[in-house]
C-alpha cells in the first residue's frame, strides 16, 4: 500500500519512506508452516522493503516507541499482531483454562464438568490429531458445530457411543503482498504466484452467496490490474483538530498546519 497505492494520492507525504519493521519473537515468521515455506514467506517480505527482527520479543509499548530484545524503536504508528485473550468464558463457568483463557474442552467439546455445555470456536483449546492445538480458525468451528449438532441428534435418539471430535485440516494458506503467497497441503506444498491465485480462489469459494463471490472477484481483479485500493491515509491537523482527507487535488494551503497520521483505512 505504502509503495504502490497510496504515494500518488499525496503532494506533501512520500509514503514510499515508510519503515516497517516486523518484530518475531519466535525464530522465524509463519512457524505453522514448513521451514522452507517460511523462508520463501521471509524473503518475500523483504522484498517488499519489510525489515524483519526475530527471536525478539516486544517487552514495551509507549505512545511513541516499541522497546524489542533491549532496543527502543521510535514509531507513531503500531500493529499488534500477535493475538488477544479469549472471552472470559472458563471465568464464567469455572473451568479450567490455559493463559489466553481459552476453555480446556474435553475431547466430546464439552466443558469439564458440564456435560449438558458445549464449547467451541477460538475460545476453546483442544488439541487434533497431530498433538498440537487445533487452530482458532472458521473452518474448525464450522467442523466442531457439525460435531455437536451431531452429538445433540444422537442423545436425542439415546445413543450414547458417540465418537470424539476429531479435527480434519484441510490446509494452510497465507499471501505476503501480491503475487506472492504460501501453501501447505501436507504433501503439496506451493510458493509463488500459483499459490496466490489459489490462495485467492479458495477465499471467494467459501464465501456465502453468489451475489458476494463476484462482488469480491470483481473488486480483486480491479485491484490486481490497476493496483488501486480503497485504502486511504485520515490525518488531523493539530492546530485546528479537523480530520479531513490530503489528496492530490487537495488545495497547498489546506495542509499547512503540521499533520498526524491516525488511521489506515482499507
Amino acid at each position: 500500500m505504502v509503495r504502490t497505492t497510496l504515494w500518488p494520492d499525496f503532494r506533501r507525504i512520500d509514503t514510499r519512506t515508510a519503515r516497517i519493521v516486523l518484530i518475531e519473537a519466535g525464530p522465524r515468521v509463519l512457524p505453522g508452516f514448513a521451514e522452507d515455506l517460511s523462508a520463501y514467506a521471509q524473503r518475500a517480505l523483504e522484498r517488499l522493503g519489510v525489515e524483519v527482527e526475530f527471536n525478539q520479543p516486544v517487552t514495551e509499548c509507549g505512545a511513541g516507541h516499541v522497546v524489542f530484545g533491549g532496543r527502543t524503536l521510535e514509531t507513531r504508528t503500531l500493529v499488534w499482531a500477535a493475538g488477544v485473550l479469549a472471552s472470559p468464558v472458563a471465568e464464567w463457568l469455572g473451568a479450567p483454562s490455559d493463559r489466553a483463557g481459552r476453555v480446556m474442552v474435553l475431547p466430546n467439546l464439552t466443558v469439564p464438568g458440564h456435560p449438558e455445555i458445549f464449547a467451541i470456536g477460538d475460545t476453546v483449546t483442544i488439541m487434533g490429531p497431530d498433538g498440537k492445538p487445533v487452530p482458532g480458525i472458521a473452518d474448525a468451528a464450522k467442523q466442531e458445530g457439525r460435531y455437536v449438532a451431531m452429538v445433540l441428534k444422537r442423545r436425542l435418539r439415546g445413543d450414547t457411543a458417540i465418537p470424539d471430535f476429531h479435527y480434519r485440516h484441510a490446509g494452510s494458506l497465507a499471501t505476503i503482498g501480491k503475487r506472492a503467497a504460501v501453501i501447505d497441503f501436507g504433501r503439496i506444498k506451493l510458493r509463488g504466484a500459483l499459490a496466490w491465485w489459489i490462495w485467492g480462489f479458495a477465499h471467494i469459494y467459501f464465501l456465502i452467496g453468489l451475489r458476494n463471490r463476484l462482488f469480491v472477484a470483481l473488486s480483486w481483479l480491479w485491484i490486481y490490474i490497476r493496483d488501486q485500493r480503497a485504502g486511504r491515509l485520515i490525518i488531523r491537523g493539530r492546530k485546528t483538530g479537523a480530520v479531513r482527507r490530503d489528496s492530490a487535488r487537495a488545495s497547498p494551503q489546506a495542509t499547512n498546519s503540521p499533520i498526524e497520521i491516525r488511521r489506515l483505512r482499507s
